[in-house]
């Protein structure tokens, strides 16, 4: 009897070690839009736009609010197992048509908009009006986040430029929401070290670039990475759940206390678009 209980420390030892390493490395995806059912590259259909919600609902993927990511983030936890984010940039009028969308499927998304170009009623631009944000207001399960001032180009190039930018684009966002954010989408996906940290010292804590990979507990706040969706059909959107899939697979398989990274940075196909604007 006295030779089993070593014996026993010894499987059960072996069990907690095989359900750690078993615990599955969850991660999510950001899917970004821009415009809905409008002559533009940067587009979607609506038939489009709902086939990908369609899929989604279809095989279990829960559309899960910015919010509750970053506080996976935070906690320095993985998200829910298939977990989708929702982000449009550009506050295009259009967007109005997707809220209808999603406020009818119950389902949190976020804004990111340029502050020059919304709710300003002299806008040469087909924007969100003051009324649309009014509209957008009453459904609680949206958030507003910036994306800069003037969506310049220069802002990644032109240090005092940018500073400048974040100011004006900090004061129109308090204006409309009465509040700061802490989310922050660079234009273009155009990063500096210059530019971070100008962002960083303004008070934004969760900065979002372009990249394919999913987003998991090592993903750095700030390079929070995001795709472009508007020209997924349901296949290649599938394609790449699937890839990210297999990459949170992969990290799996990594040995306990690799340094190694924990997703890789491949991207499966050309027909991922490339430009997050």
């Amino acid at each position: 009897m006295r030779a089993e209980r070593p014996f026993n420390a010894v499987m059960a030892f072996c069990c907690l070690l095989f359900l750690i390493l078993a615990t599955p490395v969850r991660a999510a995806t950001i899917l970004v839009y821009h415009s809905f059912g409008v002559n533009s590259s940067m587009s979607i259909s609506m038939a489009a736009f709902e086939a990908q919600l369609d899929y989604l609902e279809q095989t279990g993927h829960k559309v899960i609010s910015l919010e509750d990511l970053v506080n996976c983030l935070n906690a320095k936890q993985n998200p829910p197992d298939k977990a989708v984010v929702i982000a449009i940039d550009d506050g295009w009028a259009s967007v109005m048509k997707a809220y209808e969308v999603l406020k009818r499927r119950d389902l949190p998304f976020t804004l990111f908009l340029p502050m020059a170009y919304v709710g300003n009623t002299g806008s040469a631009h087909s924007t969100l009006s003051q009324s649309d944000i009014a509209t957008l207001k009453t459904y609680p399960k949206v958030l507003f986040a910036n994306h800069s001032w003037g969506h310049s180009p220069r802002l990644a190039k032109d240090e005092e430029f940018a500073r400048d930018d974040i100011q004006k684009s900090r004061e129109k966002y308090r204006q409309l929401f009465g509040t700061e954010t802490k989310y922050f989408a660079y234009p273009y996906g155009s990063v500096n070290e210059a530019y971070t940290r100008l962002l960083r010292e303004a008070g934004f804590e969760y900065l979002f670039v372009t990249g394919y990979n999913p987003v998991s507990a090592e993903t750095k706040l700030t390079a929070i990475p995001r795709i472009a969706a508007h020209t997924l059909s349901v296949p290649v959107l599938a394609s790449v759940l699937r890839d990210h899939e297999a990459m949170v697979a992969k990290a799996n398989k990594q040995p306990a206390g690799s340094n190694g990274p924990l997703l890789s940075s491949s991207r499966p196909a050309e027909t991922v678009p490339r430009n997050v604007e």
